[in-house]
């Protein structure tokens, strides 16, 4: 597989999001988390590369969490093969959101990713990785910190890298300066097959409103994404409001 002008621009901002935030040491097992979308895939294909400018001393795996929907066999037998032939090695985990779903009334969103990520941690632990790595870009910071404003009522999107049980582990999102329109171009200059999950609930979700909400202001002004984004790291706490002394809702 080439690489095109496209793919060396991202691995250039996946190597400064490494570099600005500590995200990989010497010595680091990282476990790619694959979902059949586009970002996981590319990361990973990212990450193969190494070439990283703080350590090319690092391994990879990559994981692919079956949750009973119809594709998950055929992404599952795609994606060993596109990992395979990166040179990585690929796991697969079977769980059922339906069953867990019966046992626990909670949002089927959560639920789902709650048990992604714990099993995530299981396998870490079963392999002797010590880092996660998922897919999320820049676009998805800006509607993680969208949601969280309009239903969470806080200033807030995703960590770049967060520590679990006291450091044992820890997350990592190397595209946070990628934005998604160059994953998708290089997708499809590529041919990478890129798999709907399936889920029945995915386009329903708060953050498939966010998303169609966003675009519509980006038609009205295509600065938007830039300047939201930009929002993240340019804060200006002293025009923003301290807490009331009472409840005022």
């Amino acid at each position: 597989m080439g690489e095109s002008k496209c793919f060396l621009s991202m691995h250039k901002l996946l190597e400064t999001a490494i570099s600005d935030y500590q995200m990989i040491n010497p010595g680091d097992h990282i476990l790619v988390g694959l979902s059949g979308g586009k970002d996981s895939s590319m990361l990973l294909r990212l990450l193969a590369r190494k070439k990283v400018q703080t350590t090319n001393d690092y391994r990879i795996s990559a994981v692919f969490v079956k949750m009973g929907f119809p594709k998950d066999d055929e992404i599952s037998e795609y994606l060993r093969g596109f990992t395979e032939n990166l040179g990585v090695k690929f796991f697969e985990i079977t769980k059922s959101l339906e069953k867990i779903m019966a046992a626990e009334k909670k949002q089927a969103c959560y639920l789902c990713s709650r048990t992604r990520r714990l099993s995530l941690f299981d396998l870490s632990d079963e392999i002797g990785a010590n880092v996660i790595a998922f897919g999320h870009h820049r676009d998805d910071f800006v509607q993680t910190f969208m949601m969280n404003l309009f239903f969470n009522g806080t200033l807030e999107a995703m960590k770049p890298v967060n520590p679990f049980f006291g450091g044992k582990y820890r997350i990592i999102r190397p595209m946070l300066y990628i934005k998604e329109s160059s994953v998708i171009a290089e997708a499809h200059n590529t041919g990478l097959k890129i798999f709907d999950s399936g889920c029945p609930f995915g386009k329903v979700s708060e953050r498939a409103f966010i998303r169609s909400l966003l675009e519509e202001i980006y038609k009205h002004d295509n600065t938007a994404k830039n300047n939201i984004f930009k929002a993240l790291y340019n804060q200006k706490p002293d025009f923003l409001l301290k807490e009331p002394s009472k409840d005022i809702f």
